[in-house]
């Protein structure tokens, strides 16, 4: 499972150009947020769509999401965290929250510590990088715990730094890496379970 890469634009130019847009929110001039909100819309859906498949749902999560950023606005420090990486903590939070809520009933698998530290880093490569397996991917990675596939996406499908990552999941930097670490063996172990039993 390699990491996929992400263009990036002038970065300073557009977070001074939000915090202007946000001051003018703030000032009274309340219609902007949906310029600004709308710069990320589709990014934050996308995320929730992965953890929540139906689209209708992922839409009214999405919602949730833009509502709540603009009700705490005069909270957001861009000393801090970019508006972008700030939207993005809500809609992790939020997600997870109605994941839980209506999603109890979704399979996932316990696994033995000793079983992940067994298999070994590259037969755990050649297991995650077989585009034969992608079948298998997919399920095992269903099979995470909703935290887990969150962490998932941000890092492998956002391409989204460590540091950014800590920030939206309030998780410390060490643990995010051994974690992923940890999230990579288990897919692993899952998909060799998954393909074992397909064959018998």
């Amino acid at each position: 499972m390699k990491r996929m890469e992400r263009q990036t634009g002038n970065t300073s130019t557009a977070m001074h150009d939000e915090t202007v847009l946000i001051r003018r929110i703030l000032d009274g001039q309340t219609a902007l947020f949906r310029q600004l909100a709308g710069r990320y819309a589709e990014q934050v859906l996308q995320m929730v769509a992965r953890l929540i498949p139906s689209p209708e749902e992922a839409e009214e999560v999405t919602q949730d999401v833009l509502i709540e950023a603009y009700k705490c606005l005069s909270r957001f420090d861009s000393r801090q965290a970019t508006f972008q990486t700030w939207l993005m903590r809500i809609a992790y939070h939020t997600a997870l929250k109605h994941y839980r809520q209506h999603h109890r009933h979704v399979r996932t698998v316990d696994m033995e510590q000793q079983w992940l530290d067994s298999i070994p880093d590259d037969e755990t490569d050649a297991l995650l990088d077989d585009t034969d397996r992608l079948s298998f991917m997919e399920r095992a990675i269903e099979m995470l715990k909703p935290d887990d596939q969150m962490l998932l996406s941000l890092y492998y499908f956002d391409d989204r730094s460590i540091h950014d990552i800590a920030s939206i999941t309030d998780h410390p930097e060490g643990y995010l890496r051994s974690r992923l670490q940890w999230i990579r063996k288990r897919l692993a172990i899952t998909i060799k379970s998954l393909e074992s039993n397909e064959n018998k």
